[in-house]
């Protein structure tokens, strides 16, 4: 018996959730991804404290659902598996530009733009300034690896005019101090900046954190 596999586009809804509201007032645009096993509301609880009025933050959600657990319970998202992986990657990347440009095409001058992402959402968000050219001023990979199946330096978002701020738990159970040192080797041998913030906390984004990442690096 012969099987063949093959592929066709087909159009998908994709959620995303908002906090705040875009308007002249808007200082700065927050584009959040989410994790693993994670929803796009999840990343916006973690913005409660942040002026709904100068912030808005867009969080998109991962294309694919599953249940947590066996058959039922929380319902959670996932950015992409080894299955069929580089047109994952490309769907996503296809996605989030799109979405991105969506809202920053309607920004007022002069606001600042950040990507902030948590984890596999983080990993993600590298692949995705690879492949698309997207204009941002801040990027903030957060609790994530870093893929080395790509060579930062020919991404099409010139990742050296960023100002990129590199957050993590330190008793982060992933990310093991070995694997940080690996990660800023990564980040070194591609001669890219990246400023380290580690802070006490294991694998989660801390509210406390991102608002001392706001006020101290970002705020104008």
């Amino acid at each position: 018996m012969k099987l063949e596999t093959d592929y066709f586009e087909t159009s998908k809804s994709a959620r995303y959730s908002t906090y705040g509201e875009l308007s002249s007032a808007t200082k700065y645009f927050w584009f959040g991804l989410h994790g693993s096993k994670m929803l796009c509301e999840q990343v916006l609880y973690k913005f409660k404290d942040f002026d709904s009025k100068e912030h808005f933050i867009v969080a998109p959600e991962a294309l694919s659902r599953f249940y947590e657990k066996d058959f039922g319970g929380p319902v959670v998202a996932s950015w992409m598996t080894k299955r069929d992986r580089l047109r994952e990657i490309k769907d996503n990347g296809d996605y989030l530009s799109s979405l991105y440009q969506h809202f920053t095409s309607r920004l007022p001058k002069g606001c600042q733009t950040i990507v902030m992402a948590f984890s596999q959402g983080g990993t993600i968000a590298f692949r995705w300034m690879h492949s698309h050219k997207i204009k941002v001023d801040f990027f903030l990979p957060y609790a994530c690896w870093i893929p080395e199946d790509i060579d930062l330096t020919q991404s099409q978002t010139n990742l050296k005019t960023l100002k990129i701020l590199f957050s993590y738990g330190t008793e982060d159970q992933f990310l093991t101090s070995e694997r940080i040192q690996l990660i800023k080797h990564i980040i070194a041998s591609k001669r890219i900046e990246m400023i380290h913030l580690p802070y006490a906390g294991d694998h989660r984004i801390s509210k406390k954190q991102l608002k001392f990442i706001f006020e101290h690096y970002i705020r104008q």
